[in-house]
């Protein structure tokens, strides 16, 4: 596996990298961020168009090199010549999408006029490959999975998967000297033992049980160091290190075996970003800024140490909402506790109560002073139409939710509604049990909780954004 370095080119491509917001033209990422992939689930026809558009391109070779278990065609996108070889590959996961809009932005970028002495400095020393959704039938449900209901990052030595099949049959055939494996990871993940929501986390991963480090491992460190010193200016302490345990099934493992340099990069949560728009960026970052490094060996005078520094993941350090300082009970029996909120699978939940002072919230909310109150169910017998200042009412008698046939209720309120809630809160705040209940004070209902989501009763707002 050649490599071809040049100083002129590894002094021109760092200077790129480091002025890249300052782009040619005066462009910054927003002028390539690709429109129409802001949302939480990108299907593959969301992409199609703008494969079809890429064919278009002299600069790139856009090619079908499979498909997937229900016909849907797997593409490869291809730009350069050189020795040096990188293969990037994202939503091997169906519903990890953050990478592939990512990808585009990237491609955008690529391929923009005003970046063509950009390319001109590494198109001779380096072909790089993409594959933009490797898993479009688990795209297509939002699921994990594949249609065979195989996890495909689980099927690198079984290869029964036509999508495992295809990764595996790429990196044979193009033999890459470093491979990105994207991802997304939990938003409930942390980094290290500090408050900040692991928004990027990276991993060269191991080749062994033992996890030792060899040449092409000790790359793929050394580049990881570098692109977090890239995207620290943007996101600052929101970067931690997935966990490095050996998996043996992992195509980013078994790539590693291979001798591949491989660069797991996992998408995470940030404040007030429900669609991972902050990942996406620095997933365009770091690429940007690892084609400059790898064109130009800067990498190699990073330490390893670098990535040795970079904390851990702190898995459910997180929780989707956390409200502190909740009294319930009564008497003698009276107590104070915080009670933790997560949307898993669709249905919004309490998962813990008690002291949480050793969880974050995404959302967070002090109750000092609020009582809990169970929620009473309204019956709906007939139709109702429920305005905001109708709905406001009973909120304030008690009622939280509603329960009968709900094509009797009329909604007209922008407030969150609650009907037929599974496994009701009762007397007291209970653990898996719906994220649906009211606080109050000396004055009455105060608060209410409605699947997670805080209303000012009193005045008629919302407290938080919704739960990505």
């Amino acid at each position: 596996m050649a490599r071809r370095f040049s100083l002129l080119l590894g002094v021109l491509l760092t200077l790129c990298s480091a002025q890249l917001l300052a782009a040619a033209g005066g462009k910054t990422y927003l002028d390539y961020k690709v429109p129409g992939l802001d949302k939480a689930v990108i299907r593959q026809g969301d992409i199609l168009p703008l494969v079809q558009e890429l064919r278009k391109s002299p600069l790139l070779r856009v090619e079908e090199i499979a498909h997937s278990y229900e016909g849907r065609p797997i593409v490869s996108i291809a730009i350069g010549q050189g020795d040096t070889r990188v293969m990037m590959w994202s939503q091997m996961h169906g519903d990890e999408p953050t990478a592939t809009p990512a990808l585009f932005d990237f491609l955008a970028y690529i391929t923009a006029p005003e970046q063509a002495k950009w390319r001109e400095g590494w198109m001779d020393d380096l072909t790089l490959v993409m594959v933009p959704m490797l898993n479009p039938d688990g795209a297509e449900r939002n699921t994990r999975h594949n249609a065979q209901s195989f996890d495909v990052n689980r099927d690198a030595k079984a290869l029964q998967s036509p999508e495992g099949r295809a990764l595996m049959s790429l990196a044979k055939s193009f033999d890459p000297d470093f491979g990105f494996n994207l991802h997304d990871q939990s938003r409930h993940y942390g980094v290290g033992q500090t408050d900040k929501m692991a928004t990027i986390s990276v991993l060269a991963p191991a080749y062994n049980e033992a996890r030792e480090v060899n040449a092409s491992r000790e790359r793929a460190m050394k580049l990881i160091g570098q692109l977090v010193q890239e995207i620290e200016p943007f996101i600052g302490e929101h970067v931690a290190k997935y966990d490095d345990t050996y998996a043996w099934r992992a195509f980013g493992d078994t790539f590693s075996e291979m001798g591949i340099s491989t660069i797991l990069i996992e998408s995470g949560a940030h404040p007030n970003d429900p669609n991972r728009q902050v990942a996406r960026h620095m997933n365009f970052e770091m690429l940007v800024a690892a084609i400059d490094s790898i064109a130009s060996g800067s990498y190699e005078s990073v330490s390893v140490d670098v990535y040795e520094a970079i904390p851990f993941n702190e898995e459910d350090a997180f929780v989707d909402v956390k409200i502190d300082n909740i009294r319930a009970g009564d008497g003698s029996e009276a107590y104070r506790t915080d009670i933790a909120i997560n949307r898993r699978y669709g249905s919004v939940r309490v998962v813990d109560a008690g002291d949480l002072s050793n969880l974050h919230g995404a959302l967070s909310f002090d109750a000092e002073g609020a009582r809990y109150q169970a929620p009473k169910a309204y019956s709906l017998q007939e139709t109702l139409e429920l305005t905001d200042q109708r709905y406001l009412e009973f909120l304030r008698r008690g009622y939280g939710y509603f329960v009968g046939d709900s094509e009797l209720l009329v909604k007209e309120t922008q407030l969150p509604v609650v009907v037929n809630p599974p496994n009701p809160q009762g007397e007291r705040p209970a653990r898996r049990h719906s994220a649906t209940f009211l606080l109050s004070d000396e004055s009455g209902v105060r608060l209410a909780v409605l699947n997670g989501e805080l209303v000012d009763v009193r005045g008629g707002n919302r407290l938080q954004l919704a739960l990505d």
